[in-house]
């Protein structure tokens, strides 16, 4: 049988890699017939993946989930495992991991590290999509599978109850058996000698409450001068990029404030199996305090457990299952002088101590992981019994160009990005506009996620300051046009460019994982407000509700969601005041930009849970799809100079068709098959952007495989062969936007 494991996976610092890594290693030597692959989630590839790893799924590309699903059928895999928690997988809530669940052909054995008693909506959504594809769900307590069994996740039959396993090495630990010193550093061990330990080890966060343990500490070390507490591992790395290593100064201040610097240690590395052996073999006392009731499984504890420690701990779900026998003590959540108590009353008392020391020690047999791989591979192989479970499927994605940003490259500068060009040569006397800038930021902000390039973040960083400087503090709007010379060459003015400006502001607030430059950026979104408020363009209601549609319920703040109603409910009455039989429209003239406005409707009314925005904008989708010919041998879009009521492309010369107008109708196609899971949405959206590569009236690609540019037009009878700002940036959001979506296999230049 060969199995795959899509997880997190060494050398990423991360539990569940761990235990990944732990899970292969038992199976195999529980059944060497078996084979075990593994698609690690990574945030930074880096070199240095063991030969297991055959598939590297970065975490916020959406694409390469689907690439890795099919990777694993061309492999003959014959089940997967995705070993599940909310922060690993990208998306809103780890949503991304659904693009390779989808694509999955294999049988699916989904095993959930986290369970919440309340998650929010669009958490219990996507863990209810993930669950629905699985064949089997496995937890690690019987506490999880009534929570998943009342939440309706998955039927009941479906659920196995699979412990956390630990490594063989820990039991026996504390007798010292098998065990060398010479695994910790020597100053460590120096500490340890004549000590009564307590310790914690793990990846360090604000979440395991340390700052609790050393309160409690004062009154502990009064009645036992001789208490040491090993604090061991590493900063969690998503905590030192995004806060550094804030909270473990703070916890050292801490011990400096309380006088306990003799009876506190931090040792500061990612533990080995060996070394965890020494340090739970040399605990008296293990310490969780951590902060969550939600935490329904932790390696940590299960590992103290299996070397026989004590325990303290809050009653968070897990620990009150493993130590519900009487390996441990719970205590209160956020109540030191409770967990003074509980400590001095073990160590005062040694019976007690070598009571929960024993059942630790009992409790701790049936958690290694032989037995605990041996369980797995049976699950396993009722998987593999039972099949796949059977869904409606999109078609495979498509190979479309790799990102080639030589052209983007070119009209970017330090001030923003160039208007026009004479060719792919950029024309500086064209200077700059907001509304090309503000499309640059979303997709600098696109191409940060999907490259490794930190140019990207300076190109994002750099629209930002171009959008902060046009805006001006009068009621007046905001500067669109700049000369070459920076200086403004218009008056601050409302108009699509404000529209434009709050999308993209949306965009970068929501961004995962968040960016530094989300709070500046809500700011000016903020002040937006009142302009946007008093909008009578379609275009720019349309705009702000794409922005606003990205934000999750921490940043949509009661101004901004009633803006986001205001400005969806001002569309949808623009169509029903617009609309008759044959006219499903919001204006009397198709002219620019069109599919944003169904597009509008449709995210609003996904992220509003208002399936009549949502049923509307499909409508009002499904009718322009018709006007441009989406169903026939190629698309024929709008051209520039518009088409009115009454008219058709056939009796009217429009003008030339631009890239702004396929770009729209991809994105569009692809928020209708994410509200609506239908798959030949997805179909037509990959359709759409064959325009860009010659599914078009004159059989030419327009987009520039060359230069990475995109042709500013389709003319009557050949292309335009300038390749400026609004071009460029069309293709690539539309390719990006098909990436994000899982749609197509473009992957990018290295």
């Amino acid at each position: 049988m060969r199995l795959a494991i899509v997880s997190t996976y060494p050398p990423r610092p991360c539990g569940i890699g761990i235990f990944s890594q732990d899970l292969r290693s038992a199976m195999l030597a529980v059944d060497p017939s078996v084979a075990v692959d593994v698609v690690s989630i990574v945030r930074d590839p880096v070199r240095g993946d063991p030969p297991e790893v055959v598939s590297l799924i970065r975490q916020d590309v959406r694409s390469d989930y689907a690439a890795a699903a099919r990777l694993l059928t061309s492999r003959g895999t014959d089940a997967v495992v995705i070993e599940h928690e909310y922060g690993i997988f990208g998306g809103e809530c780890g949503e991304f991991v659904l693009s390779l669940a989808e694509e999955v052909e294999q049988p699916l054995v989904v095993t959930l590290h986290t369970v919440l008693s309340t998650p929010s909506v669009r958490q219990a959504e996507v863990l209810r999509a993930l669950c629905h594809r699985a064949s089997l769900v496995t937890v690690f307590t019987e506490t999880a599978r009534r929570m998943v069994v009342d939440a309706r996740l998955v039927p009941p039959e479906r659920i196995r109850v699979l412990p956390h396993g630990a490594p063989s090495v820990l039991l026996g630990a504390r007798s010292g058996a098998d065990v060398a010193d010479e695994h910790l550093p020597r100053p460590a061990l120096e500490r340890l000698e004549g000590r009564t330990v307590l310790s914690t080890f793990g990846l360090i966060s604000a979440g395991k409450g340390l700052e609790l343990a050393i309160s409690a500490l004062p009154a502990i070390v009064a009645a036992h001068p001789e208490v040491l507490y090993l604090i061991a591992g590493q900063t969690h790395p998503e905590v030192v990029k995004h806060e550094g290593e804030s909270y473990r100064l703070c916890l050292e201040r801490l011990v400096r404030d309380l006088g306990l610097t003799e009876h506190v240690h931090f040792l500061d590395r990612f533990l080995t199996e060996a070394e965890l052996a020494v340090l739970l073999g040399s605990t008296d006392l293990y310490l969780t305090p951590y902060r969550s009731r939600e935490q329904i499984v932790s390696g940590a504890l299960t590992f103290a457990v299996a070397a026989g420690c004590p325990v303290v701990s809050t009653p968070y779900y897990y620990a009150e299952d493993l130590l519900s026998s009487g390996a441990g003590v719970l205590v209160p959540f956020e109540d030191p002088a409770a967990l003074t108590d509980a400590v001095l009353d073990l160590l005062d008392h040694p019976d007690k101590l070598e009571g929960a020391g024993a059942e630790a020690r009992r409790v701790g047999a049936a958690l290694v992981w032989p037995s605990v791989a041996a369980a797995t591979i049976g699950v396993l192989n009722e998987a593999v019994a039972l099949g796949p479970v059977r869904t409606d499927r999109i078609a495979p994605g498509l190979t479309f160009p790799r990102v080639r940003p030589d052209q983007l490259l070119d009209l970017v500068d330090d001030v923003g990005i160039i208007q026009h060009a004479d060719g792919v040569v950029p024309n500086r006397a064209s200077g700059y506009c907001v509304d090309d800038v503000a499309r640059l930021v979303i997709v600098a902000l696109r191409l940060d996620h999907e490259l490794i390039d930190r140019g990207y973040r300076r190109m994002l960083t750099a629209g930002l300051a171009f959008l902060q400087h046009a805006w001006d503090s009068s009621p007046i709007g905001m500067h669109n046009l700049m000369g070459y010379d920076r200086r403004w060459i218009d008056d601050a003015h409302t108009g699509d460019h404000l529209g434009r400006t709050a999308w993209a502001l949306g965009e970068v607030v929501a961004a995962l994982p968040a960016l530094p430059q989300s709070a500046s950026s809500l700011r000016l979104l903020q002040q937006l407000v009142p302009m946007l408020e008093s909008t009578h363009s379609p275009r720019v209601a349309a705009f702000t509700v794409l922005g606003l549609s990205r934000l999750n319920s921490e940043t949509l703040s009661e101004p901004l969601e009633k803006l986001l109603r205001v400005s969806a409910g001002r569309l949808l009455t623009w169509y029903r005041e617009t609309r008759t039989d044959d006219w499903r429209w919001f204006e009397d003239t198709l002219t620019y930009d069109n599919a944003r406005l169904p597009q509008a409707l449709i995210v609003a009314g996904h992220r509003l849970d208002d399936p009549e925005l949502v049923g509307v904008g499909i409508e009002a989708l499904d009718w322009y799809g018709e006007q441009v010919k989406l169903h026939s041998a190629h698309v024929s879009l709008v051209g520039n100079r518009w088409r009115r009521r009454g008219e058709s492309a056939a009796t009217t010369a429009e003008g030339d068709e631009q890239p702004l107008e396929a770009a729209a109708l991809v994105e569009a196609l692809v928020e209708a098959f994410r509200a609506t899971g239908r798959g030949a949405y997805a179909s037509h959206a990959v359709r759409a952007f064959e325009w860009f590569l010659g599914r078009n009236r004159l059989g030419v690609a327009v987009y520039d495989f060359t230069s990475g540019g995109c042709h500013d037009g389709l003319g009557s009878e050949s292309l335009n062969e300038n390749e400026g700002a609004e071009s460029t940036l069309s293709f690539l959001q539309a390719l990006l936007a098909l990436n994000g979506a899982g749609l197509q296999s473009s992957l990018p230049t290295p």
